[in-house]
């Protein structure tokens, strides 16, 4: 039987308005998951009016045995929640004049320059409809090499723009975590900076997110929690280790950080007197930015599309709200905001199965139903 360990928290649920049963209810489900093996672990968070009410974590800290416990504070690979980082990293500059919204990327990125790639634009890259490839496993699988090989290479721009377009820029939203690392190499060439350097600096540091990063300290790999072999190996040094450095994958975090950088949120890009964001560029980026776009990705076949600058609205769940913002990471984890309830539900699971309804929506649902 899962064994859950307790974190730090501020308020308790009675205080925070929220039904303490729901917590066990969430709990039990999360457990049964890992005592039948689908899951190695599990770690969520959930916070209301700035204050964290519920931080637990049970499971293996390790991909494989024999592991330690996972702890609620452990450090996990963010992958496409980095997205939201990067995301606002770029309007940070946005917001400074060193890029504009419907700046070309051609303008930053010479290779952008031909008849296929000119029309491409920031806001392109961070809703992502660009039209650029998509993720490895959609349209063009198999690639020629690794999808995440792919952008280690010296010449990864010019190996992205040699394949086909998927889309027309504008008239598709195709999720793009190339489109993203794109964007992140954008951020870097307005910021003088790598797209990590830049986003520690200017957001994690300001928001006291102490232990996010984009390149592992020595000292903090042994508490970085791994979903495969391939994840140790890469913070081992091992040879053929995979490097997730640009800005569609890379970071690392914790449910205490992500919670943190979602209050800034809610706090319209404020958080302990520091801001890293303006409340009307906050407002912009967790808004619709869509208008009649279809999307033909993952099945959804959908008319109308729903994409927020980096934020996305995957309000799937009968109790998730439809004005939260949210995100979602391989692995898995998830970040979900709800303006109108002040709430915050952050969570993590160990597993390498694919995208799954019964380990990411089911647990949401759960989560939201205990707001009173």
């Amino acid at each position: 039987m899962a064994q859950w360990m307790d974190g730090k928290i501020d308020v308790s649920a009675e205080k925070a308005g929220y039904d303490e049963k729901r917590i066990a209810v969430l709990a039990d489900y999360y457990g049964n998951l890992i005592d039948a093996g689908k899951i190695r672990a599990a770690g969520f968070l959930m916070a209301r009016n700035g204050g964290v009410f519920c931080h637990r974590a049970a499971g293996a800290h390790e991909y494989s045995d024999p592991s330690p416990a996972v702890k609620p504070d452990a450090i996990k690979r963010m992958a496409s929640i980095t997205k939201v980082f990067t995301a606002a990293a770029a309007m940070k500059l946005v917001e400074d004049g060193k890029l504009w919204l419907e700046q070309p990327v051609k303008t930053l990125i010479k290779e952008f320059d031909t008849p296929l790639h000119g029309n491409i634009t920031l806001w392109h890259l961070l809703t992502h409809t660009s039209g650029l490839p998509a993720d490895g496993g959609y349209f063009l699988e198999p690639y020629p090499i690794d999808h995440y090989e792919f952008i280690n290479k010296k010449d990864w721009i010019k190996r992205l723009l040699a394949g086909p377009m998927q889309a027309k820029p504008g008239s598709q939203w195709n999720y793009s975590t190339l489109g993203y690392s794109i964007l992140g190499e954008v951020v870097a060439r307005a910021a003088g900076m790598s797209v990590g350097d830049y986003i520690e600096q200017e957001i994690f540091k300001p928001l006291g997110m102490t232990r996010s990063f984009f390149t592992p300290p020595a000292e903090l790999i042994g508490e970085i929690t791994t979903t495969e072999k391939w994840e140790k190996d890469d913070l081992s040094g091992a040879p053929g280790k995979r490097y997730y450095s640009l800005g569609g994958f890379g970071a690392f975090s914790t449910l205490s950080d992500l919670m943190r950088f979602a209050q800034c949120f809610l706090n319209g890009g404020t958080l302990d007197g520091n801001r890293i964001l303006g409340r009307k560029t906050v407002e912009t980026m967790t808004r619709n930015q869509l208008d009649g776009v279809p999307s033909f990705h993952w099945g959804k076949n959908c008319v109308n599309f729903r994409q927020g600058l980096g934020w996305a609205f995957y309000c799937d769940g009968p109790t998730v709200s439809p004005e939260c913002f949210n995100h979602e990471g391989w692995g898995w984890c998830s970040l979900f905001v709800d303006p109108a309830e002040k709430f915050i539900f952050a969570a993590f699971t160990n597993t390498h199965e694919d995208w799954n309804p019964a380990v990411m929506v089911n647990p949401r649902t759960i989560a939201f139903s205990g707001i009173l």
